[in-house]
């Protein structure tokens, strides 16, 4: 077991832990106050250039696809924005396991939190202009690229 594997094992059995406290509970993720902003739920995309003739799909607000966006643990509601998320956390962020299924249910929780961790970030599981801003983003004719 790698040194950076045996140190962040505290931090994932917590984060675990508190999912499944919410889950048994069924009581819905929200953000703390400092985190949750005037941020509204993403409800779909937007393609943002990064190089000339090329861009990423990024979870996006609203009909003027706003950027500044979050996306919190809703295991009811299909998402298109969530689809674009987890395509990117698959293809650019190595959580191959994940599934592409626009829920963002338990494992998409799980692997914002680690990247979150793995960036240094708050980590509070929650998708949001932070997390948006540090991780790569998939693109079909790019790959993966940072904003």
């Amino acid at each position: 077991m790698s040194l950076r594997t045996s140190r962040n094992r505290p931090r994932a059995l917590a984060a675990l832990g508190a999912l499944a406290a919410v889950l048994a509970c069924g009581v819905a993720v929200s953000p703390s106050s400092s985190a949750a902003g005037v941020y509204p739920t993403c409800n779909t995309t937007k393609a943002v250039s990064v190089t000339s003739g090329h861009s990423v799909t990024v979870p996006a607000y609203g009909s003027s696809k706003n950027l500044t966006c979050k996306l919190v643990l809703d295991q009811d509601t299909e998402n298109p924005a969530v689809k674009a998320l987890q395509r990117s956390l698959k293809k650019c962020e190595g959580y191959a396991y994940l599934g592409i299924d626009g829920y963002y249910g338990p494992q998409t929780f799980l692997a914002v939190d680690a990247l979150q961790d793995s960036y240094g970030l708050f980590q509070d599981g929650i998708y949001g202009p932070d997390t948006r801003d540090s991780m790569k983003h998939y693109s079909s004719t790019l790959g993966c690229a940072r904003l």
